[in-house]
């Protein structure tokens, strides 16, 4: 019982506030950016859009969409099939190469 009297308080306080007109301008306004929202492209689809014309301006969205999965398609192909060295002493070798190289031998002491 204690909601319906909340209710019917909260329906006493708002009738017995005074209205203000809107004015005509604003109210078209309103409209206006609802009806472009309301007919526009899903949210999703715009932002994919926008990706792509930023990334391949003036290209079909297709096109990105292509490049981008091919680059993947490479890069999980060669992260799979390229062989990773598991040795310890061909690691400790490179290292030991890039210690001691000349290029980086600022003070030539080595």
């Amino acid at each position: 019982m204690d909601e319906l009297d909340n209710a019917g308080f909260a329906d006493r306080l708002l009738k017995a506030l005074p209205t203000t007109a809107v004015s005509p301008a604003l109210e078209a306004r309103i409209l206006a950016d609802f009806d472009r929202v309301a007919h526009g492209h899903g949210g999703m689809a715009r932002f994919a859009a926008r990706w792509a014309d930023r990334l391949w301006p003036g290209a079909p969205l297709w096109q990105p969409v292509a490049a981008l999965a091919l680059s993947l398609v490479i890069g999980l192909a060669a992260g799979t099939f390229v062989p990773t060295s598991t040795s310890s002493t061909t690691t400790d070798q490179s290292f030991a190469v890039a210690d001691t190289s000349s290029v980086m031998d600022l003070y030539k002491d080595l």
